[in-house]
């Protein structure tokens, strides 16, 4: 009998474990805190790495668009402050 979860899951591509902080799960946040990598950028790297030559990371930057004009910085001023 397969276990099946209910919420959110890891937000990895490829990986289909329980959300448990920074919309991944408790394996793909350790691995991105021991390389020192965003939880939130780790994300967009799919388990699988990039193994099909059209495989491309798809960012959300309508969201990020969004969040900069509400705040009434620019893009890049908002990852920046993302990143610290």
């Amino acid at each position: 009998m397969p276990i099946t979860f209910v919420g959110r899951l890891c937000a990895r591509r490829g990986c289909s474990r329980p959300h448990w902080k920074d919309g991944l799960c408790a394996r793909c946040w350790r691995f991105a805190e021991l390389f020192g990598k965003d939880p939130r950028m780790l994300a967009y790297k799919p388990l699988t790495a990039y193994d099909d030559g059209r495989d491309a990371v798809e960012l959300p930057w309508d969201d990020w668009e969004r969040e900069a004009r509400e705040r009434g910085v620019d893009v890049v001023e908002l990852l920046l402050e993302k990143r610290a």
